[in-house]
């Protein structure tokens, strides 16, 4: 029971797998945006004053924590790029302006950390809020971007140590070569992370079509027990309980309309009866017909539901002159994946199946009925009036039922 609630409280298993975890969010932010400059700066200032003195001083470490902010801020699903990618430059500001006073903004590497910030939060706004077509040219110029960031740490670098030496106008035939060679492999990277891009967004677009496609077959439970746990969808017995609801008389209504209304009027009664069904985080849920189907981990979750379906279903068939039965019995299946190599389903096999059908079949329109053993579980929480014992077929002795009162 705890094990099923986990699985439909939590976010959707297969969601996971193609979104990430929000852990995986932080660290993928972390090493493809927010960190990069923030390292490279942390870098920088290692390379000027030496491992000792960089971390003994208090400033260095507020940089590395505006990083991690903007990092948590940015991996969240409904975070803003533009201002996002602007909240550690905002917070590295505000936190070491009171120990440089106005030295902070004589320094360059600050200078080039707001320079950077700005262009990188301009190309991620238009890349995911304002123009997300453009990110066919937008990706590959963040990845030159950050190429030149690195280039113009390393200048600032090198203008901090000999700044009579450094100049943009004057750079030596080895400077080109890094320019020009760091400016490429930039292109590079860009295009190959472009390419990334358009490819998991394929797959994650086709991921999501199969998924609807096996839940709508297997069921929300089994398709994240599949990815999740495996093994345990092969065949073991389980304490369910099963739900059955009909429409009375439907045959005979389709006899007397067209097609047209009787496929008209089955989904509006699916629409209404499936999501009155999720209440109790059924297992799976079977549309057969004018029948549903309905799996349930405990007694309780299951008159829950049925409660609600047979609510819908009265709601919408009394237009028609029509009611539904509903049955509720529950004990030992046998429960897994069953089929051939070609078709396969999860489901639920054994008496327990076949005589809660053999209920809901006893069932009047518009009433509940269950079985004994579903009132044992739940005679101090439900109210209930006595039935006389059917004979059904299999049976060797009359079924005790109770007429559900809700």
């Amino acid at each position: 029971m705890n094990v099923i609630s986990s699985l439909f409280d939590s976010q959707d298993e297969v969601d996971k797998r193609l979104q990430g975890t929000q852990l995986s969010s932080f660290i993928s932010e972390l090493i493809t945006n927010s960190g990069h400059f923030f390292m490279l700066n942390i870098l920088s200032e290692i390379a000027w004053k030496g491992w000792l003195e960089y971390f003994t001083e208090l400033n260095h470490y507020l940089i590395v924590i505006a990083m991690l902010i903007q990092c948590w801020y940015l991996s969240r699903p409904q975070a803003h790029r533009f201002w996002g990618n602007l909240i550690g430059s905002i917070i590295y500001t505000l936190t070491d302006l009171p120990l440089d006073g106005m030295d902070f903004f004589r320094q360059l590497n600050h200078e080039i950390l707001w320079l950077f910030s700005i262009l990188i939060a301009i190309l991620q706004g238009f890349r995911f809020h304002w123009f997300p077509q453009t990110k066919i040219w937008v990706i590959p110029l963040e990845s030159l971007i950050r190429m030149g960031m690195l280039f113009a740490l390393y200048l600032s670098l090198a203008w901090r140590y000999d700044p009579e030496n450094v100049s943009f106008l004057q750079l030596s035939v080895e400077y080109k070569f890094l320019v020009s060679s760091l400016m490429l492999v930039g292109l590079f990277i860009g295009l190959q992370t472009l390419q990334v891009t358009f490819q998991k967004e394929k797959l994650q677009i086709t991921a999501k079509v199969l998924k609807k496609f096996a839940q709508w077959g297997m069921g929300r439970y089994a398709v994240n027990m599949g990815v999740t746990n495996p093994h345990e969808l092969e065949c073991q017995r389980q304490e369910r309980t099963i739900v059955f609801i009909d429409i009375r008389g439907f045959t005979s209504w389709c006899e007397k309309n067209t097609a047209d209304n009787v496929a008209a009027l089955l989904n509006n009664y699916y629409q209404v009866v499936e999501p009155a069904a999720t209440i109790g985080n059924p297992l799976k849920i079977t549309l057969t017909g004018d029948e549903v189907m309905a799996i349930y981990s405990s007694p309780e979750l299951a008159i829950t539901s049925a409660k609600q379906m047979q609510k819908v279903a009265t709601e919408l068939l009394k237009k028609h002159g029509l009611k539904a039965g509903c049955g509720v019995h529950g004990g030992s299946v046998i429960e897994g994946v069953i089929g051939s190599n070609q078709v396969r389903t999860y489901a639920v096999i054994g008496d327990v199946v076949n005589t809660a059908k053999r209920i809901e079949n006893a069932t009047a329109g518009g009433e509940i009925t269950i079985s004994d053993m579903v009132y044992q579980s739940l005679k101090d929480k439900i109210q209930v009036k006595n039935c006389v014992p059917i004979v059904v077929k299999g049976k060797s002795e009359p079924l005790h039922i109770w007429r559900l009162i809700f």
